[in-house]
């Protein structure tokens, strides 16, 4: 014969899955895509779920990090003025670093942001072409 479960061991479930998930991190982190093309380097970063307001994108020390911070937000309209016990919000975040190459134009990196992809171009520098001296030997 089964027996429900209490209160008491219900929350005690609970409150093992919440710590067992935070002492194993088991938060996601974005997969990333860096390509290297002719003329420029191309990062492309799954990101579905996230506005774009809650991603940043800069280069510090020639390190390129991509960070976001997601919060789950309650719609509902609380009508009857109801008193929540145990109201749980989801917070996901995430921060990614890459160093960048010693070619890559840090200055004219452009981001977008589309349909849950995040894509940065970041192009390489112009290198100087070899300066042909002519010497004229006597």
């Amino acid at each position: 014969m089964a027996r429900d479960i209490t209160r008491y061991e219900r929350n005690l479930m609970k409150d093992m899955d919440h710590w067992f998930d935070s002492f194993f991190n088991t938060r996601k982190v974005p997969s990333v895509d860096i390509r290297e093309g002719k003329d420029s380097y191309t990062v492309r970063a799954s990101l579905a779920g996230y506005n774009e307001d809650a991603i940043k994108v800069y280069v510090e020390d020639h390190i390129l990090h991509i960070s976001g911070e997601e919060k789950e937000e309650n719609r509902e309209k609380d009508k009857e003025n109801k008193k929540y016990i145990v109201k749980e919000r989801k917070v996901t975040s995430f921060e990614r670093s890459f160093s960048l190459p010693e070619d890559a134009d840090e200055e004219k990196l452009e981001a977008r942001y589309a349909k849950g992809i995040l894509s940065i171009e970041i192009p390489k520098k112009v290198k100087a072409e070899p300066k042909k001296i002519e010497v004229r030997i006597n």
